[in-house]
């Protein structure tokens, strides 16, 4: 049975939008817990609204309250992006199947050639601005911003390399779906 993820993230208008992915999961370490989406699975994005995933995700939801999750992306050559680590609020466990995200914009995107960038600080400015993000929450998701720039250009763990261990539980389980 699929866990619900309700993501929260910021339309064109800056309303507050939610966006979805069914996933299940896979398992848990000392890095946190991991999901699974695989491609073709349902989702719904802010700007496009309904379509299906074009590529495996395999997400870490950080132990603790980390200002991050990252998403290792696989199965489509057209999709140049290995790791994407969404800059979000704490995510924050509802029920024992259901996990709410508030996306804060910013991204650190590792592309299959090793090239780290951040991405969308414009629209973590401007919506910073037009939706009120206390201080507080600015901050600190800047600061993760950073820190994650950092980490995932030097690949230290959990952002070294795809985790085969977890990518192979994924496989298997996508066979019973």
């Amino acid at each position: 049975m699929p866990l619900c993820l309700h993501c929260w993230s910021n339309g064109s208008s800056g309303q507050r939008r939610p966006t979805g992915r069914p996933r299940w999961r896979v398992g848990s370490d000392e890095h946190g817990t991991w999901l699974f989406a695989p491609r073709g699975a349902p989702a719904s994005y802010t700007a496009t609204g309904a379509l299906p995933l074009p590529v495996n995700f395999l997400t870490l939801l950080p132990r603790d309250e980390q200002w991050w999750m990252c998403t290792w992306m696989w199965g489509n050559l057209d999709i140049d992006i290995e790791l994407y680590v969404d800059i979000v609020h704490p995510p924050t466990w509802t029920s024992d199947s259901c996990l709410q995200v508030i996306d804060l914009d910013l991204d650190v995107i590792r592309y299959r050639n090793g090239r780290v960038v951040l991405d969308d600080e414009d629209e973590f400015a401007e919506h910073a601005v037009t939706l009120g993000y206390p201080p507080s929450v600015s901050a600190s998701a800047r600061s993760a911003a950073t820190d994650l720039v950092a980490a995932v250009a030097e690949q230290k763990p959990p952002f070294a390399t795809r985790p085969d261990r977890w990518v192979h539980a994924a496989a298997q389980l996508s066979e019973e779906l």
